[in-house]
């Protein structure tokens, strides 16, 4: 799997990863993250077997491009999952101002970020070409239309698909036979 600068969580050597196709934005992904993430960080992510890597699929409105792109600047100064964490904590409705500009910047200056670096980052568009690689992976590589999507693959190069918040128990289903 060729995963452009995404920041994977959790070791590096887990036999399996874990990557979920997502828009921040996205209702769904948040149910997921909200009801499924913590026990797999705390079952998979915790205990060394799998990683976790989160793909940009920023389709759902104009806000879900930026707020991509903040996540890597927010990287750029080590703090990817700490942002994207608060992001899926905040969300409310699509486009309706919880992720615009000046919201990205409270988001950052929250976590403590150089926010000069931030903002340089932000204007710039420093991290554009990646969201947009990230959205056409998601779709060519992994068949993903729709948010959220998981792709399970193993050391041995087998691979599984999710389509939706699927509960805890699917996950679980499909990742211990591939350990």
């Amino acid at each position: 799997v060729q995963l452009k600068g995404a920041p994977v969580l959790g070791s590096k050597d887990a036999t399996i990863t874990i990557v979920e196709v997502g828009d921040y934005q996205c209702h769904m992904c948040k149910l997921w993250f909200k009801e499924t993430r913590p026990q797999i960080i705390e079952n998979y992510v915790e205990t060394g077997k799998a990683n976790l890597v989160f793909i940009d699929m920023p389709f759902l409105g104009r806000d879900s491009t930026p707020a991509s792109e903040a996540t890597y600047c927010a990287n750029d100064q080590g703090k990817y999952w700490e942002y994207h964490s608060t992001l899926f904590e905040y969300q409310q409705e699509i486009d309706d101002g919880w992720a615009n500009a000046s919201r990205l910047q409270a988001i950052a200056l929250n976590l403590g970020l150089n926010m000069e670096q931030f903002d340089k980052c932000m204007i710039t568009d420093d991290h554009r070409a990646q969201v947009n690689f990230n959205m056409q992976m998601s779709k060519k590589e992994f068949g993903a239309n729709s948010t959220p999507t998981f792709v399970i693959v193993n050391t041995s190069g087998d691979w599984k698909k999710i389509i939706g918040a699927h509960p805890y128990s699917t996950f679980e289903e499909i990742i211990n036979p591939m350990l």
